[in-house]
Parts: C-alpha cells; sequence; structure tokens
C-alpha cells in the first residue's frame, strides 16, 4: 500500500514519478519554449524562482551560457540538486524576500511556483525590484478560466497552487500594478490534459494520483471544484516597465 503523506506534491515524489523528473505540466518542451521567448543573451543574469531540484537552472547554466542563481523554499529539494550536481548555484529563499541587490537581474522565470508563495503581490514587488529595467518575467501555471468557480477553489485544503488560482484578468490586473506589463500570453491547457493521462498511467486514475499526493482532500470535492473553475495552464512573459 502507498504511503499517505502531508508533504507537498512537489516534496513527497508523486508529481515527479508522474512527469519522470519536471514540477510542472508541460515538462521541458514548455520549458524550453519560455526560454525561448525571453531572449536572453549569454552573461545574462536570470533567477530561477521556485526552481525545485535545479532543472532549469542547469539548463541555462550549461546550454545558454547564462549566469542563473536558483531559489526555492523547499529543503529537500535543493539538497536533491546539489546531490545531483554540486555546481548548481542553489539557494533556499523565499520569492518575497530575494538575496539580491536591486536592477541586476535581466530575466526572473516561474514555473508552476508563483500560484503557490504565500503572498502574490509582496512576490511581484520583489520581482520588480531586483529586476533591471525591461527585465523579463516568464510565469508558467495554473488558472482560473471560469472566476465563479474560484471559491470552491479556494476551499480545498491542498498543498499546492491550484487552490490559488486565479482569474486571467486578475492576473493582469496583478501585474499591472506591480509595475509589469505583458507583451506574451499563451494558452497551454492542453497540458493538464497530458498530465491527466500521465497520471493515470502512473496510478491507475487520477484519483489515485490525488490519494496519494493530497490525502487529507475529498477526491469527489476536489473534481468538482477543478471543473467549475474549469482550470487552465498558461505560459506569459511580461517586462518591468
Amino acid at each position: 500500500m502507498e504511503t499517505m503523506t502531508a508533504q507537498p506534491m512537489f516534496e513527497n515524489g508523486s508529481l515527479r514519478q508522474v512527469t519522470g523528473g519536471p514540477l510542472h505540466p508541460g515538462g521541458v518542451d514548455l520549458t524550453e519554449r519560455m526560454l525561448e521567448l525571453c531572449e536572453l543573451s549569454p552573461g545574462d543574469m536570470a533567477l530561477d524562482v521556485g526552481c525545485g531540484a535545479g532543472g532549469t537552472v542547469r539548463h541555462l547554466l550549461d546550454d545558454l551560457s547564462v549566469y542563473p542563481i536558483g531559489f526555492d523554499r523547499s529543503i529537500p529539494l535543493l539538497r536533491d540538486g546539489l546531490e545531483n550536481d554540486p555546481r548548481l548555484p542553489l539557494v533556499c529563499a523565499r520569492g518575497a524576500s530575494l538575496p539580491v541587490m536591486s536592477g541586476q537581474v535581466n530575466a526572473i522565470f516561474a514555473e508552476c511556483s508563483l500560484s503557490a508563495m504565500s503572498n502574490f503581490d509582496d512576490t511581484l514587488k520583489e520581482f520588480n525590484r531586483v529586476l533591471l529595467k525591461g527585465g523579463r518575467l516568464a510565469v508558467t501555471d495554473v488558472y482560473a478560466r471560469r472566476p465563479d468557480g474560484i471559491p470552491a477553489l479556494r476551499a480545498l485544503p491542498l498543498n499546492s497552487g491550484i487552490r490559488h488560482a486565479i482569474s486571467h484578468s486578475d492576473l493582469l490586473s496583478h501585474l499591472q500594478s506591480n509595475g509589469f506589463e505583458v507583451i506574451i500570453w499563451e494558452d497551454h491547457s492542453d497540458t493538464l490534459k497530458t498530465l491527466a493521462k500521465q497520471m493515470i498511467c502512473c496510478h491507475g486514475s487520477v484519483n489515485g494520483f490525488w490519494n496519494i499526493s493530497e490525502p487529507a482532500a475529498d477526491l469527489m470535492d476536489i473534481q468538482i471544484a477543478i471543473s467549475r473553475a474549469k482550470l487552465g495552464y498558461y505560459l506569459l512573459v511580461a517586462r518591468k516597465v
């Protein structure tokens, strides 16, 4: 029998088991798309906030010749990353308090991590602080395509960003009020369908995955909330104005 755990799914291994490594829908392909849109140059400084075990940081370092730093609040994930590759510049820190000087960063990446950060606006203010003028913020994350379903998401006892998903319009409003202009928006909701198929292949059903990753939540409540909110997935690139 699988052991139930109260750890977040990004730490307890259930999501990595499904995806084969990446802790977000879309996997490496969506990461590549995000990096392509940011048009980084060799020597640029880039932060991966919510970097997990540092997969994107490794790619930035080895393949794009960018100077990256990965930040995450999860010590177990950072430890895993450093055990696999001691070269990686990984730091334990929260998105709302980055140990980086102001106006030094060319790009910030947040792959399925922004929704999981405790204070959305404080995090965006911090991102704005460390970015150069014109610097890029690239985000992939969940959002609610049907805003009237958001209360059902908020009621879920989940250890993931799903319960904090917001609408497209609210997301744009938060970014604008914190000094960002969205220049690229792409809907990648099909990646959630692919993730569901991976869950079924790995655990026999989507409910099998939720049983392991979120044992405190009622399976029917999860299904109803996700359906009501019509949960989607997006990629955006915003510019610091």
